[in-house]
C-alpha cells in the first residue's frame, strides 16, 4: 500500500468521520428541545396545550373512528375535541394527550373512549411506538410513564446522532422551520375538526374486506387481558376522572361481522376486565 493511501486510511478518513460525527452531535443537542411537528399526532400533542377552546366532550379513539369522523362536525363548534389517532399511538398516546389537555383546560364533562376491542390487549412494535410517542412526548413525566412499561423505548438514544440522522436531526430541523413559520404568522395551533354536517340518510359505500387480513385477524383472536401499559393507562385515566370530575364513556366502534362473530365469546371477559380496572377506582370514591 502506497504512503498516500496509508495516510488517507489511517489519518484523513478517521479524522473526517470524527469531525462529521461531532458536528452531527452538536446539531442534535441544539435541536433536542424542538417540539416535533411531523404529522397530525404531533400537531395534536401541541394543539391540546394551545387551543383556547374549553370542550365539553373529549374523544379518544383509534383510526377506525378517526377515518370516519375527521371530515365531519361532531357537534356545535367547541363541543367535541376529536383526539382520535391510530393504532401505533394506542391507549398510552391517548392518555398522554388527555393529560396535556387537562393541564391547560378545565375538565370536560365527558371523556369518550372508542377503541377497537383488540386495542386494549395489543401494543404496537416498539420501533413504531418509539417513533410515534417518544419524540412527541418529551416531558419528564410522560417519558417516565412510557419507559416504565416499555424499558427498551429509549435504547436508540445511546446511538451517536450521525447514526440516526432522520430522527435526531432532519425531522427536528424541519419541525423547527415550521415552528418559526407559524410563529411569524402568529397562528395558534388548534385541535382539528371537520366542517361537514353528517347526514344519516346518505348512501354509504360497501366496505372492501381483505380476506387474507380477515383470516389472520380471526386466527390471532382477541387478547382478553389488557397489555400492562394499556392497563396502567386505564388506571391513570380513572385517577384523572376522580381528580377532575369528568365521566368516562366506553364505546366499541363497528366491527366486520366475521370478526365480531369470531370474538363474541371473548367480549364478556374483556368487558369484565376493563370494568374491573374502572371499578377499582370507582370503589375508592
Amino acid at each position: 500500500m502506497s504512503k498516500p493511501w496509508r495516510r488517507f486510511l489511517l489519518w484523513q478518513f478517521p479524522a473526517a468521520a470524527l469531525t462529521l460525527a461531532m458536528v452531527a452531535q452538536a446539531f442534535a443537542w441544539a435541536l433536542s428541545d424542538v417540539p416535533m411537528r411531523r404529522d397530525r399526532t404531533d400537531e395534536l400533542a401541541l394543539a391540546v396545550l394551545s387551543d383556547p377552546t374549553n370542550y365539553r366532550i373529549v374523544l379518544l379513539a383509534d383510526s377506525i373512528t378517526r377515518n370516519a369522523t375527521a371530515r365531519f362536525s361532531l357537534g356545535q363548534p367547541g363541543e367535541v375535541a376529536n383526539l382520535a389517532t391510530h393504532a401505533n399511538f394506542g391507549m398510552p398516546g391517548e392518555l398522554l394527550l388527555l393529560q396535556r389537555y387537562l393541564s391547560a383546560h378545565p375538565a370536560p364533562k365527558y371523556v369518550v373512549i372508542a377503541l377497537a376491542p383488540a386495542m386494549f390487549g395489543w401494543v404496537s412494535d416498539i420501533r413504531l411506538v418509539r417513533y410515534n410517542l417518544w419524540h412527541t412526548f418529551q416531558r419528564d413525566d410522560e417519558r417516565s410513564f412510557l419507559k416504565t412499561y416499555l424499558p427498551d423505548i429509549d435504547h436508540r438514544d445511546w446511538l451517536p446522532a450521525i447514526a440516526d440522522l432522520q430522527e435526531r436531526i432532519v425531522e427536528p430541523f424541519f419541525s423547527l422551520l415550521k415552528v418559526q413559520y407559524l410563529s411569524f404568522r402568529r397562528q395558534v395551533t388548534r385541535i382539528a375538526s371537520g366542517t361537514l354536517d353528517p347526514d344519516p340518510d346518505t348512501a354509504t359505500d360497501v366496505a372492501m374486506v381483505d380476506r387474507n387480513a380477515l383470516s389472520e385477524a380471526i386466527s390471532d383472536g382477541l387478547r382478553t387481558v389488557p397489555a400492562p401499559i394499556n392497563a396502567a393507562a386505564l388506571r391513570k385515566l380513572c385517577l384523572l376522572s376522580e381528580q377532575h370530575g369528568f365521566r368516562v364513556k366506553l364505546a366499541w366502534p363497528p366491527l366486520v361481522a366475521e370478526i365480531e362473530g369470531a370474538i363474541s365469546t371473548t367480549f364478556p371477559e374483556m368487558l369484565f376486565k376493563i370494568a374491573v380496572l374502572f371499578g377499582m377506582q370507582s370503589a375508592r370514591r
